[in-house]
């Protein structure tokens, strides 16, 4: 078939960020399948780059959405767009949807596809259209369920009802709430990566809605590490802290969790491992040098597992799964995370080695792993084998099989 994917990246090998990864395994596998695949993204420096690398494995069309070149209308111009993105948070920013429809050489691909995709909810609402009789089958990638982002977002908004930071997280909930049930029931079909995401869709949708469960391939190639590098006591936090749910859980290590850990184990380091650390991160990580490492990105986490003893996932916003806590569970490592970090993943064989949602809980637990790591890696060991069949290449490829086709002669 020819799918036709829209969505906001092009993905490279070596991308920062989970979704980015998991997209390039998405398209590689479809063209496996013996499908043809076209990517449309919109043509930025880091898109036309990837793109040079995906030259062999799926075409790419990057549709132009220039800002303006003048210093007060480009400033202008970013300035609205931030508001959209605030009041509108499904909705790409108006300067790309009329972008998209502009292209000839969009229109042109999207009009020959049998099949049109869309990575990520906000991607979906270029297809909230009425479509004709015979129109091409809509697919929606869920990476996450945005309404319960925004309902996490509303009961963490600080102050009274009449609060301006309420009214907003009031008006952010309604309108995710209404804009991602146009996109769902739009859809043919929406894969989301575990049955909690598909049961919100369900609910986000508010009326019958095909959700598909399709689980990242995140095994392959992943064995359980041993433990090397630096001897001293080791307790890791991976993420990209350019999002603001891994920076503000990170501030929150260095500043509730960690000091319970530290007065019991001053020797214990805590290492936060990812790209585009935050200015307040660095700056609190300079108050106990001995005690935080701030990495910035790396180029391989295989070091930084290999001297972890506890993976810790302390989350409190956001949704969908994490594909941080997968990971360390597949490298058979002890996960102590809140219950953000693990839903959607925990069940069926798979657990966490613990799971609290206060800091002195997830303390306790890291001291607890760090007293005893050969019981606390056979702990996590048990859970190893199910992570890695649920998470597996082969179970992904069924999956989309089942949803794009198999294999063509």
């Amino acid at each position: 078939m020819r799918i036709v994917c829209l969505s906001p990246v092009v993905p490279y090998d070596g991308i920062p960020h989970a979704g980015g990864q998991y997209l390039l395994r998405h398209l590689r596998t479809l063209r496996e399948l013996g499908h043809r695949v076209t990517v449309v993204s919109f043509d930025d420096r880091d898109n036309r780059a990837a793109a040079d690398h995906l030259v062999d494995a799926v075409d790419v069309v990057l549709v132009p959405a220039p800002r303006p070149r003048r210093p007060f209308a480009r400033r202008l111009v970013e300035g609205i767009e931030r508001q959209e993105q605030r009041l509108f948070p499904v909705r790409p920013v108006a300067r790309r949807r009329r972008a998209l429809r502009r292209s000839r050489a969009a229109r042109a691909v999207l009009a020959a596809a049998d099949v049109i995709e869309y990575q990520w909810t906000e991607s979906g609402w270029f297809g909230v259209r009425r479509r004709p009789t015979g129109a091409p089958r809509h697919i929606v990638v869920a990476h996450d369920v945005l309404l319960q982002s925004y309902e996490r977002f509303l009961a963490a908004a600080p102050g009274p009802a009449w609060h301006p930071r309420v009214l907003l997280a009031r008006w952010r909930r309604w309108s995710v709430c209404r804009d991602e049930r146009r996109v769902y029931r739009r859809a043919d079909v929406v894969l989301t990566f575990s049955a909690k995401d598909a049961a919100l869709v369900h609910r986000a949708a508010g009326a019958p809605a095909r959700a598909v469960v399709v689980r990242p391939p995140l095994a392959d190639g992943a064995e359980p590490c041993v433990r090397a590098g630096d001897p001293a006591p080791t307790v890791l936090f991976v993420g990209a802290f350019d999002r603001s749910v891994n920076s503000e859980a990170a501030v929150w290590t260095m500043t509730d969790i960690a000091p319970w850990v530290l007065e019991v184990n001053p020797s214990v380091r805590f290492v936060f491992a990812g790209a585009r650390p935050t200015d307040e991160m660095r700056r609190i990580a300079a108050t106990r040098p001995g005690a935080f490492v701030v990495t910035g990105r790396l180029e391989s986490l295989d070091g930084a597992y290999a001297e972890a003893d506890v993976v810790l996932v302390p989350l409190r916003a956001g949704a969908g799964v994490k594909f941080k806590t997968v990971e360390a569970m597949l490298r058979g490592l002890p996960v102590v995370s809140t219950g953000v970090g693990v839903e959607g993943i925990v069940g069926d064989g798979i657990r966490a080695y613990a799971v609290a949602d206060d800091a002195r809980g997830l303390a306790a637990a890291i001291v607890r792993a760090l007293a005893d790591p050969v019981g606390a890696r056979r702990d996590a060991a048990r859970s190893r084998d199910a992570v890695a069949d649920e998470f597996s290449g082969a179970a992904f490829r069924r999956a989309l099989t089942d949803v794009y086709g198999g294999p063509t002669p």
